[in-house]
């Protein structure tokens, strides 16, 4: 038997050099689509008029009589019964299926019997902690099924916000974070042991349309390009004397530098630069998070108009 992911909520931002985004937003499903294969197909032929031969890539613990589903290459399923099993160790295995049922090539199948009440479970460890609720989703007629891991996600975030203006720049632990995932198979009598995925996700809260999908590729700063501050408005109002600040994601991509240099020059309305106001601030503990810029004026001069913030 193999379990493999056919989908993630990745996306690929540059091809070469490879920059995958893995950064989601929580409030937009969230998929990670798994695939069950229990035993390969080499090879297939009729055997008479109401049955066929699948010769298999190697032996199983399968049994006459097992109800299973046939799957081709085109994606179709087939269901039916074993009614023999031929030869050793490269086993052939007799299904009341016809031969010209089938639309393409049979490709494998799945033992209904032999594992009743199977499913995929996955489960999160968020921020380094392992998450006790897990997700289960039942495989389709292919074998295939989403688990979508927002739920969870959605569970580790809150309506408090930690950026206080203590600091110039605030990690918003409680609106981001980071993530791995993790399944296995499960079936009746039978619990299987964890695969992790294998990449460190980052995820914060957030919505995104059906058409944008859940990730959040263009407000990743990476070589490839600079990124918007997270924010759902073009030119935000500052309002001086007034608490504001403005979030961004500080990406842990590549070697992130261990200083961000923050650079505030202010305009009049015609565009014309009235001052500059540089800082440095210690990234570590930044890295991973959504953070919070905290933008503080008590004066700003009479003819001020706007601002242009930059980090880098």
């Amino acid at each position: 038997m193999a379990i493999s992911i056919l989908s993630d909520p990745s996306h690929v931002i540059q091809v070469s050099p490879e920059i995958v985004s893995r950064l989601v937003a929580t409030e937009s499903p969230n998929n990670f689509q798994l695939q069950r294969r229990d035993f390969m197909i080499d090879n297939g032929a009729a055997y008479d008029s109401t049955h066929s031969s699948l010769s298999l890539s190697e032996a199983g613990i399968y049994s006459i009589g097992d109800s299973i589903l046939v799957i081709d290459n085109l994606n179709n399923s087939y269901p039916g019964k074993i009614t023999n099993i031929i030869g050793s160790p490269q086993e052939t295995v007799i299904i009341d299926i016809p031969w010209t049922l089938f639309a393409a090539t049979p490709s494998y199948f799945n033992d209904i019997s032999l594992y009743d009440g199977w499913y995929f479970e996955g489960k999160l460890t968020i921020n380094g902690v392992e998450q006790s609720l897990t997700i289960q989703a039942y495989p389709d007629s292919t074998g295939k099924s989403d688990i979508d891991v927002s739920g969870i996600l959605q569970i580790a975030t809150s309506l408090s916000k930690v950026g206080d203006y203590a600091s110039d720049i605030i990690p918003e632990t409680t609106k981001s974070g980071s993530f791995t995932f993790a399944y296995r198979e499960c079936y009746y009598g039978y619990e299987g042991t964890y695969v992790e995925e294998g990449h460190t996700w980052y995820y914060i809260e957030g919505v995104r349309s059906e058409e944008q999908g859940s990730n959040l590729y263009d407000y990743l700063s990476t070589a490839a390009a600079d990124a918007p501050f997270f924010n759902q408005f073009e030119k935000p109002v500052l309002f001086a004397g007034l608490p504001f600040d403005i979030s961004f994601f500080m990406p842990d991509v590549g070697s992130p530098a261990p200083t961000l240099t923050v650079t505030i020059k202010r305009y009049d309305a015609a565009n014309t630069l009235l001052g500059t106001d540089t800082e440095t601030i210690a990234s570590d503990t930044l890295i991973g998070y959504l953070c919070s810029l905290n933008v503080s004026f008590t004066t700003l001069e009479d003819t001020a108009d706007h601002l242009l913030i930059s980090i880098e």
